[in-house]
């Protein structure tokens, strides 16, 4: 769903590409820790804790991006850490 505006897209891109490359950079990894905040608050609200909390964060965020299998091999190495 885009319900911007196409004038007003172009603005914000225009804005966005005055910024450095450093600068949008930093604007992506304070958007992906925020999210990763939402994420988490969220799974523990829930219940999850220790592997299990690391492994749902790993599969909403991963989850489209490795294969069945590496998935089932990543989860049960994020099941060995400590709590």
């Amino acid at each position: 769903m885009n319900d911007t505006s196409p004038e007003i897209a172009k603005k914000l891109q225009e804005l966005m590409m005055q910024r450095s490359g450093e600068e949008r950079m930093m604007m992506a990894f304070d958007m992906f820790s925020m999210a990763r905040a939402l994420l988490t608050a969220r799974l523990k609200s829930e219940g999850y804790h220790g592997a299990e909390l690391r492994q749902q964060i790993f599969l909403h965020t991963y989850r489209h991006d490795f294969s069945a299998e590496a998935i089932d091999k990543i989860c049960e190495k994020l099941a060995q850490f400590p709590d």
